[in-house]
């Protein structure tokens, strides 16, 4: 079971992604000089606080051409995230999704987080986040709750923890290009899946039939929303933004784009943050991968192509996100192969595939369903420009990105390793090895057996793997097999930073506090000291209460946490909240 198997939920829109892109980069390009270390989050540069933020936001060159300014496309951005304009689009079960009902046109939402210690809020939204800011594929995007409907009387309200993780990465665009010059988000395609659990749900409207569905079900434990955002790029372009700072507005340039989704159950044994079913790769597309699912007591096969069709087109206009998204390319009439053996065909949709979230449900033949449960899939079309295969071994995680202490540790790793969407038919090696996840060298502090061995009749595997205490840094560990596409973690190891001895003396300076904690987010993440100029010791005395509680374990999980990006290690978090103890007592 999984959403494509069961009740869903479509939707459509806009999105924001309003990050903060000075920390992309810890060196000026043009004198290849430090000016921050990302791994400690310290300023390097001998310049004055006013003279580096001046620098990053002058203007910037990419090939000889003006881009942006050196922090890049958003230097002013808070790391909010958030639905734009997102409302349903179609409901019901596979084979019986309709453009019609009580659901339809209801406004979407992602939530920030309640506060945990209060319980009151939410506060604020969703807030993205990368593992490692030089990377594109550790992004994450930590949430509060769900609300399906007004405020007033939403027909789905959750508030809950979650954090879910790029997934699917790969092209949606090929040779098209934007209205200017913008990162190479504009043409990829990356998908989020989300999960609350059942006990999370505040209220829903029990009157209607496919929220009953979903949750009527006992095995399902809580909600999932997988959606897909591409089209993504900055909406102010390199001249509007040097004009921008130019004039000392310094507002802020996220990065807009297109959203498809689904909401369904979350069942019992099911991923939190990776979407379940079949892999499916776009051999003309690199990266376009989605995911089938086949029922045989329905003789449905579902699947998820939102990310593996591409579309045809991309708006020419920044800011303009939420109208309907350019059509996809037309494939005439999708065809599915089992083996060597065609057994259904489905229109692409290329005009409304957004309608319902771009899942396909196929009605099978009887005769067609042992062909689908033994043998990889193919997908061609009527004027065969279209070559989508199945990868027979899928691995999946929940584990994506992992942040380590700075001591030694063992993890336990738990790999779902899958042939054709079920237990392995034969015994499959597993094969490990690291790299960098970034642009930032591989910290090379993961220590982990060089294979795996997965027993035939089994679905899933575990191993453990250790930290070198001595080490640290971002790393990436990538998992592979025969006939696999693969699957990756990511790790940031926090470096050792020991001030107990200072901190035993009760003589914290506050030139010692700033230097190793605050400096760094008060040059780096100007949209934070909108709120707390972090550079000012009387201010951070008056707000020392919230701080701590904002650095604390408990709000980490939360949208609320302090600081947003989490790279602060624990011997500076130490080091900080010792300092506003001292003050708070004092």
């Amino acid at each position: 079971m999984s959403y494509l198997n069961g009740p869903r939920i479509n939707f459509w829109g806009g999105g924001s992604t309003n990050v903060d892109t000075a920390n992309n980069e810890q060196y000026d390009e043009d004198r290849q000089q430090p000016i921050v270390d990302l791994i400690n989050t310290t300023v390097t540069e001998s310049m004055t606080d006013e003279q580096v933020i001046n620098f990053l936001r002058s203007p910037a060159t990419a090939n000889g051409n003006p881009y942006f300014v050196k922090g890049g496309w958003n230097f002013y951005g808070d790391h909010q995230f958030a639905f734009m304009k997102n409302n349903v689009s179609s409901a019901g079960i596979p084979g019986a999704v309709s453009t019609e009902g009580s659901l339809i046109d209801l406004p979407v939402y992602l939530l920030g987080s309640l506060d945990p210690v209060s319980g009151d809020g939410p506060y604020g939204g969703p807030v993205m986040v990368d593992l490692d800011p030089t990377s594109s594929v550790t992004t994450q995007i930590y949430a509060g709750g769900l609300m399906v409907g007004n405020p007033d009387k939403p027909a789905l309200l959750i508030q809950g923890r979650a954090v879910c993780h790029s997934r699917m990465l790969g092209l949606r665009y090929l040779g098209i290009k934007g209205p200017y010059a913008t990162p190479g988000s504009i043409s990829a395609n990356g998908t989020f899946q989300l999960a609350f659990n059942r006990a999370d749900i505040v209220s829903y409207d029990a009157t209607n039939p496919i929220l009953r569905q979903i949750l009527d079900n006992p095995r399902t434990q809580g909600i999932m929303v997988r959606f897909s955002m591409f089209q993504f790029f900055p909406g102010k372009d390199t001249a509007t933004l040097q004009k921008n700072y130019a004039e000392n507005r310094n507002d802020a340039n996220p990065s807009l784009g297109r959203i498809i989704g689904s909401i369904g159950a979350w069942y019992e044994g099911e991923l939190a943050t990776e979407l379940n079913g079949r892999h499916l790769e776009n051999k003309q597309l690199p990266g376009a991968q989605g995911v089938a699912s086949y029922n045989p007591v329905l003789q449905m096969l579902s699947m998820d192509l939102i990310s593996a069709l591409p579309g045809s087109a991309i708006r020419q206009n920044g800011s303009d996100n939420t109208l309907p998204p350019e059509p996809n390319i037309d494939y005439g009439n999708i065809h599915i192969v089992a083996g060597a053996t065609p057994v259904a065909s489905v229109a692409s949709l290329p005009d409304d595939y957004y309608l319902y979230g771009g899942i396909y449900d196929v009605a099978v033949g009887a005769e067609s369903s042992g062909l689908i449960q033994n043998n990889p899939l193919t997908l061609t079309s009527d004027a065969g420009n279209l070559l989508i295969q199945e990868q027979p071994v899928r691995i999946t995680s929940d584990q994506r990105n992992v942040y380590c202490d700075p001591a030694a540790e063992t993890i336990r790793v738990r790999l779902g390793v899958r042939y054709l969407g079920g237990p392995l038919r034969q015994p499959t090696i597993l094969t490990l090895s690291n790299a960098a996840p970034g642009s930032l060298p591989d910290g090379n502090f993961l220590q982990y057996p060089p294979v795996v061995t997965v027993p035939a009749g089994k679905s899933y595997v575990e191993f453990t793997i250790q930290t070198n205490a001595s080490k640290d840094g971002f790393s990436q560990l990538n998992i592979a097999a025969n006939c696999s596409a693969g699957n990756f973690i990511s790790f940031r190891k926090y470096p050792l930073h020991d001030f107990s001895a200072v901190i035993k003396s009760g003589n914290i300076p506050w030139s010692l506090v700033y230097q190793e904690c605050l400096r760094f987010y008060y040059v780096l993440f100007p949209a934070m000291s909108k709120r707390i100029p972090l550079n000012d010791e009387a201010t951070l005395q008056a707000v020392g209460g919230e701080l701590l509680k904002r650095l604390s374990d408990a709000y980490r999980d939360t949208t609320l946490y302090m600081p947003l990006t989490r790279s602060m290690s624990p011997g500076k978090v130490a080091l900080l909240r010792a300092f506003i103890e001292k003050d708070q007592a004092s």
